[in-house]
């Protein structure tokens, strides 16, 4: 697991229908494990770090309901571990409905599959009908991140300590924790994606990887990543990468990429589902016609509200080289269609990213 690649890369939501793009073009992605499994082995063949699930238990509505098929992330994580040999596996955990017991085992038991491989994508909560599913309702926004605190806590704990011990916290009251076997060497890897005040804090205190979504400005962005390092070095001691994510749409020309986009995201988007995502986030304005909210919504039609990286292979290596001069470590990526694209970018851009000195 020893970085050689000066931007790591990795692939998000392939667990997931329809990807990560809310579409219903023909040949998205589909919960067939014979397509999770090549994904996986293509991934690995570009040398990518990182394979992350995405974690839904309940779709977003609308005509077409995208998100509501998709596989359990620790179960998928030990079936993609077993079928790879290099990149970490990710399992995505909602940490209020998965208990820190059950969860310290599951991971140990991926990190065993994996050789060591295993990463933990930890989610603390914000889709509200996912929570009713589990006789729950979400907590105030601080006091998510209180359970966070104490959940992280008694899962390393279980990582690490060998006699058994009792955990007397505000959420979790609990007698005999003990767990075996451990993990591989180093604990597996956490990531959060936590922006706000209280959310940064239990990121930038517990996780190796911080998720963020990037500023679109450049100098804005380079403040925003060495602000994050910072404070996670100042105030906690501890050196940390940061992440984001993104979709690619690569065609021989700008206009031919574009025109893609607007097809499958335009012509064939699920806006309907948008809105109720954005909408139980907080986020969709009630005001018709904002041109940001619209163009918010476009972007987590098309792929999620990443960062879009559409044109030429040249403007998309250019775009990734932008990426990495903010300081970000690693990027997750997903596509439209993903095999043929994944297929495009090991033949044309891949070779660009080398040369620009990005990947070894």
């Amino acid at each position: 697991m020893t970085r050689t690649n000066r931007l790591q890369l990795g692939t998000f939501g392939t667990n997931i229908a329809p990807g990560i793009t809310f579409t219903s073009i023909p040949g998205t992605l589909t919960t067939d494990w014979s397509r999770v499994k090549h994904l996986a082995r293509h991934a690995e063949k570009m040398d990518f770090e990182a394979i992350v699930p995405v974690l839904r238990w309940k779709g977003y509505g609308g005509e077409h309901n995208p998100h509501s098929d998709v596989y359990d992330t620790l179960t998928w994580a030990a079936a993609v571990g077993a079928v790879t040999e290099k990149a970490r596996i990710f399992a995505t955990v909602l940490m209020p409905v998965v208990h820190p017991v059950i969860a310290a085992k599951q991971l140990a038991t991926i990190d065993h599959v994996t050789g060591g491989r295993a990463g933990v994508n930890v989610v603390a909560g914000w889709y509200r009908p996912e929570l009713a599913m589990f006789g729950d309702d979400l907590l105030a926004h601080d006091a998510r991140y209180d359970l966070a605190d104490e959940w992280i806590e008694v899962v390393q704990r279980l990582w690490s300590e060998y006699e058994e011990f009792d955990y007397p916290g505000e959420h979790y009251t609990l007698r005999g924790l003990f767990s075996m076997p451990k993990p591989l060497g180093e604990k597996p890897r956490i990531m959060n994606a936590a922006m706000s005040g209280r959310g940064l804090d239990f990121a930038l205190q517990n996780s190796d990887q911080i998720y963020i979504k990037l500023r679109d400005d450049h100098d804005e962005a380079v403040a925003q990543v060495a602000d994050i390092k910072r404070q996670a070095r100042e105030r906690f001691g501890r050196e940390i990468e940061v992440w984001t994510f993104g979709y690619v749409v690569d065609a021989p020309t700008e206009q031919q990429a574009q025109d893609f986009l607007q097809y499958y995201a335009g012509e064939h988007g699920m806006h309907d589902a948008a809105v109720n995502a954005l909408t139980i986030m907080g986020v969709e304005a009630a005001v018709a016609g904002d041109n940001s909210t619209a163009a918010r919504r476009f972007n987590w039609v098309a792929g999620d509200g990443g960062v879009p990286f559409v044109g030429t292979p040249e403007q998309i290596a250019d775009k990734l080289a932008w990426l990495s001069g903010t300081g970000v470590d690693g990027c997750l990526l997903g596509w439209p269609l993903w095999e043929e694209g994944m297929q495009r970018f090991e033949d044309d851009i891949l070779p660009l990213l080398v040369e620009k000195g990005l990947r070894a």
